[in-house]
């Protein structure tokens, strides 16, 4: 097959990590990195380290991060469903990413992309509404300059929103038929007043709206 500009070498998709043991290997700024990212989502974080650093520590107790003050082994990354090779040393986050293989864990490798397993990408956090910006290693500093221009333009209120959208799938799918009504609907919710009163902070006014939109559009 002929290779094109405009196709990805990666595929673009999200881990279910909720709950699960994500594996940080490191001892200093790059772990750091890392962990930082991890704490925007729900996973089990086990931070490898056997000195970390003064701010990596830090943050290990404000977050109550688990720690494993040990030199990396294969043995305590065992359960793990995503390894981060972040000790500062290429050659060392090889061994740690290949060790993570061998136990058929995907694993990342801080600044080496051709030995990732996955890249994580930049992120613009208003769960449960999440974009990811990817370059695929090429321009980190660019998905950083697209990650700001994005969370500018994206409203505080939005991940609110969406978790109000949640309790009313089931309405919806119960009262509305399929097909442009519902399309029409949710276009609605996440445009108009209900959104609206989102914004505000009106939660008690943006369930009204909501339900009132359901009754009319019957």
């Amino acid at each position: 097959m002929n290779q094109r500009d405009d196709q990805l070498s990666v595929f673009p998709a999200f881990f279910r990590v909720e709950g699960k043991k994500v594996a940080v290997v490191g001892n200093g700024d790059e772990a750091l990195a890392k962990v930082r990212l991890l704490l925007n989502t729900r996973a089990e974080i086990t931070l490898i380290a056997d000195r970390p650093e003064a701010a990596l520590m830090m943050l290990v107790i404000q977050k109550d991060v688990r720690h494993i003050a040990q030199p990396f082994d294969a043995s305590l990354i065992d359960g793990a469903s995503l390894v981060f090779a972040a000790t500062g040393d290429r050659a060392a986050d090889r061994a740690v990413a290949e060790a993570a293989r061998a136990l058929k864990i995907p694993a990342n490798t801080v600044d080496q992309p051709d030995q990732c397993d996955f890249l994580t990408p930049a992120i613009v956090n208003r769960a449960p509404v999440a974009v990811a910006i990817g370059t695929e290693g090429a321009g980190p500093v660019l998905a950083q300059m697209i990650r700001a221009q994005i969370d500018q333009i994206l409203s505080p209120s939005l991940g609110r929103l969406a978790r109000l959208a949640t309790l009313y799938r089931d309405a919806v799918d119960h009262v509305l038929p399929k097909g442009v009504t519902r399309r029409v609907f949710w276009r609605r919710f996440f445009s108009g007043d209900v959104a609206d009163a989102v914004s505000l902070g009106r939660m008690h006014e943006a369930e009204r709206e909501a339900a009132c939109s359901i009754r009319w559009m019957r």
